[in-house]
């Protein structure tokens, strides 16, 4: 990926991580197999996107990494335990990024969104009923009540954060992990 960008721009300057999957499983049932798959995918990526960027990203004044967290970047929820731990490892390798970088001017900063009707959400809603013993209405209506702005967010307002985190008006803030939630941590 790293290589495929530079041979086409010839340079790397901003990098953003939104590689991710989902597995719904309480912990005692979670297997092996599927715990590394997704640690592969939502914490080993970022670690080796940053890696080979690295020099790209930091060669001149201005490199930016722009990690997609969660809310669960910060907190937890049942039968998520793969998921939760790689938000959580993300948020860590964002912050070790931003102490590393700032002193040649790169930012790395996590977005953490909260409900977003995106293809994760929808493929996780028949496990969540499973283990929950709810409907597919119940459960996203369940959803759609813990955020305190009782909506899902739109993907275009966490695409507008991630944005401005990439331009220069951004130049400040590093190592924040920044929520998109719609109220949600604050309760």
């Amino acid at each position: 990926m790293v290589d495929e960008t530079l041979n086409r721009y010839g340079q790397l300057d901003i990098l953003v991580l939104n590689a991710g999957t989902q597995l719904v499983a309480p912990i005692a049932d979670y297997a092996e197999h599927d715990w590394d798959r997704l640690m592969n995918v939502m914490a080993k990526g970022p670690f080796l996107a940053i890696k080979y960027a690295w020099p790209s990203l930091t060669r001149r004044p201005g490199g930016r990494i722009i990690a997609i967290g969660s809310v669960l970047s910060l907190v937890g929820e049942p039968f998520k335990p793969a998921y939760v731990a790689a938000k959580h490892a993300v948020l860590g390798l964002i912050r070790v990024a931003a102490l590393e970088g700032a002193s040649v001017g790169l930012t790395a900063n996590v977005v953490a969104p909260g409900w977003m009707r995106t293809p994760i959400v929808e493929n996780q809603l028949a496990d969540q009923m499973r283990l929950r013993g709810l409907t597919r209405d119940r459960v996203i209506a369940e959803m759609v009540a813990s955020q305190p702005g009782k909506r899902f967010l739109e993907t275009a307002e966490v695409a507008e954060l991630v944005a401005f985190l990439a331009s220069d008006r951004a130049s400040g803030i590093t190592g924040a992990c920044l929520p998109v939630d719609l109220g949600a941590l604050t309760t």
